[in-house]
């Protein structure tokens, strides 16, 4: 608890320097990164090593930075921007809502591959003067923009590789997600545009000249998918977010500029690197901090700190949505300054699914992106447009903070349908129980499906089996399918007994096997009985039925003597009185070769995303077959969080499993 005390003193000492803007970021988070490794009691041997592993630990991010700029400078260079622009106000007329509505959906395309102050300058010089000059009041012209610009940036492919790199997450978990993002955030545009509009009571006081001849020459239509190019090629062929900006420059610099295309992509990038420089630094400094984090000492530290309130749905609301204003002026939210370390320390005490952590990350910088009076973005918007800068931040901040908190609101309430994670603890765990999938529903006590593997023995002995079973307190009945297949939120049965049949040709005769596997609601194996009797002749359908009635008694036994059985048969899960259940996953080595998972329908590494089958190709990042088979299977049981790189349908995702020590 000392250790956790220490550190969240450096990290408040070096969060006021930043906020007082006595030491920027990209100085002051190497210091906390390095201080927090001292408290926290990593060797002081290690720590350079440490320092040098995290320069290069974002270097795909900062590489896609860098691209992302050289995609930025050939838009911006080639007249692509200014032709969307063009575009949108040529179709906008003199109509000054439908106009800045337009202007404000071409802005949003835009900073879906743009980035960093020279866009901001560039695109904005074109932008602000067509609304200005068209009836848009500058305060509203200067808010639209930067609202547009950060509802372009909810999809922007260098947030989105920050993201992937730092938190572990697949680019598939966060789609559903930042759409529904993007749906509150162009509602509030929409709204603030309709209100500000109608509460104007005259045109813009000021406006900035417009030459009649145009400054960049025309480009041919198809040059207008440039922008989008990088999400078709990501979100379509899967492409690397680094390959898409090169090929999108590439083709943007050829439809433009022809036989100038190798002169303006090198004077593109040469800019767009001097664009970027700021943020590449940042980078390798969120990168040590990074690094420091994933220490063993650090998340010991931090562990009590956290306890107890991370995973509260309320209290994720009430921080990520109701207190996003503490973004601003590079508050303790900022992921790109103080915040970072916020999110980091949750990261590693895996307090959250990262996925979760990913998403209020973007909700909070739909409030850093548009009110931050720091943004260099919103300075620069201030001062072309004549508009004071705290006007900018009190008209949008009401909006942008009902955009953060509906977003979080919805994630407390449905991380499961957008993630495929039950991210939160239960507010009232017993009435709530069932619906977590974990357990068998109320209604499905005492009541015990029984399926075969469809051979004919097999099915006569399921007959003995229910009539066997079908006594007071328990319910048996036929039932057929894959338990495994769903959670327990919904299933008739509390346990499942499947019945199985084999025959072997021995001397003496058919030797027939009929087996009862007992498994849980989720389809997790509990045990498993076999009997046998050789006939002369062909196994009749009485033997079978026979032997399913010494099964069943067998399977009764047991359900008298095993203490787990009681828990099975009322709640659906086999635990011991007082143990919580601890068999939640596994992994096995199949035949083929392939290391495989099985999984319990319903806990939480189903929750995670992780299904029985799953080919798993690393384990902690590294192969598998780097640890060994059985050190491989061991870890699982290690109740510490994992994170699994696994096949499936031809598609490799990363699934982050929690541990169970709390």
């Amino acid at each position: 608890m000392i250790s956790g005390i220490a550190l969240l003193a450096v990290f408040l000492v070096l969060a006021f320097a930043m906020y007082r803007r006595v030491m920027p970021a990209i100085v002051a988070l190497p210091c906390m990164a390095v201080l927090m490794m001292l408290v926290t009691g990593v060797p002081v041997v290690d720590i350079p090593g440490l320092i040098v592993k995290g320069t290069t630990a974002l270097a795909p991010v900062y590489v896609t930075v860098i691209f992302g700029a050289l995609l930025a400078r050939v838009t911006l260079d080639t007249g692509i921007a200014r032709a969307l622009v063009n575009l949108a106000a040529e179709y906008g007329g003199e109509q000054p809502l439908v106009l800045a509505l337009l202007l404000s959906a071409v802005v949003a395309v835009l900073f879906v591959s743009l980035s960093g102050l020279g866009a901001i300058i560039m695109v904005g010089s074109i932008v602000l003067p067509i609304m200005m000059t068209t009836g848009v009041p500058r305060a509203v012209s200067a808010t639209l923009f930067l609202m547009a610009f950060a509802l372009g940036f909810i999809f922007n492919l260098t947030n989105w590789r920050f993201y992937t790199q730092l938190f572990g997450v697949v680019p598939q978990q966060m789609t559903h997600y930042a759409i529904v993002l993007a749906v509150i955030d162009a509602i509030a545009l929409v709204i603030y545009a309709v209100i500000s509009l109608a509460r104007a009571r005259d045109y813009a006081t000021w406006a900035v000249p417009v030459d009649d001849e145009p400054l960049a020459p025309r480009v041919p239509a198809i040059a207008l998918v440039t922008p989008l190019l990088p999400i078709a090629l990501y979100f379509a062929l899967h492409l690397d977010p680094t390959i898409s900006f090169i090929v999108a420059a590439i083709f943007g610099a050829v439809v433009t500029r022809g036989t100038r295309t190798v002169e303006t992509l090198v004077a593109a990038a040469i800019r767009g690197v001097e664009d970027v420089a700021p943020a590449v630094l940042l980078f390798i400094g969120i990168g040590i901090l990074f690094v420091a984090t994933q220490e063993p000492q650090f998340a010991t530290a931090v562990r009590p700190l956290v306890q107890g309130w991370a995973n509260n749905p309320l209290a994720y609301v009430a921080i990520f949505g109701l207190g996003s204003p503490l973004v601003l002026y590079r508050g303790p939210l900022n992921p790109f300054g103080v915040g970072i370390a916020v999110f980091t320390v949750l990261l590693a005490t895996n307090a959250l699914p990262p996925v979760v952590l990913v998403a209020a990350v973007m909700a909070v910088v739909q409030v850093q992106n548009v009110c931050d009076p720091t943004n260099t973005a919103n300075v620069w918007v201030a001062n072309f447009t004549g508009t004071p800068i705290d006007t900018i931040s009190k008209r949008t901040l009401p909006y942008q903070v009902a955009v953060a908190t509906l977003a979080v609101a919805i994630v407390a309430l449905a991380s499961p349908q957008l993630f495929g994670v039950r991210a939160f603890a239960t507010l009232a765990a017993p009435a709530l129980a069932a619906a977590s999938g974990l357990y068998a529903p109320p209604a499905a006590a005492q009541r015990i499906g029984v399926d075969s593997d469809g051979s004919a023995p097999a099915s006569a002995a399921a007959r003995a089996v229910i009539a066997a079973l079908d006594r007071a307190p328990n319910v048996a009945f036929a039932w057929h399918g894959d338990p495994n297949a769903s959670d327990c939120s919904n299933k008739p049965f509390a346990a499942y007994v499947l019945v199985s049949a084999a025959t072997f040709q021995l001397i003496e005769g058919t030797d027939l096997d009929i087996g009862l596997r007992l498994e849980d609601c989720g389809g997790w194996i509990v045990d498993e009985w076999h009997d046998h009797a050789v006939e002369a002749g062909l196994p009749t359908a009485d033997q079978a039925q026979a032997l399913g009635a010494e099964g069943a008694e067998r399977l009764r036994a047991w359900a008298s003597s095993d203490p787990r059985a009681a828990s099975l048969f009322a709640h659906g899960i086999a635990a011991a009185p007082g143990m919580a259940p601890g068999y939640l996953y596994t992994l096995f080595k199949t035949i083929d070769g392939n290391m495989r998972a099985y999984v319990r329908a319903g806990g939480p590494a189903y929750d995670a995303g992780l299904r029985t089958g799953d080919v798993v190709q690393k384990l902690d990042g590294r192969f598998w077959w780097e640890y060994g088979t059985y050190q491989t299977e061991q870890r699982v049981y290690d109740g510490k969080p994992h994170t699994l790189e696994i096949q499936r349908g031809g598609r490799t995702l990363d699934i982050n499993v929690a541990g169970n020590d709390g």
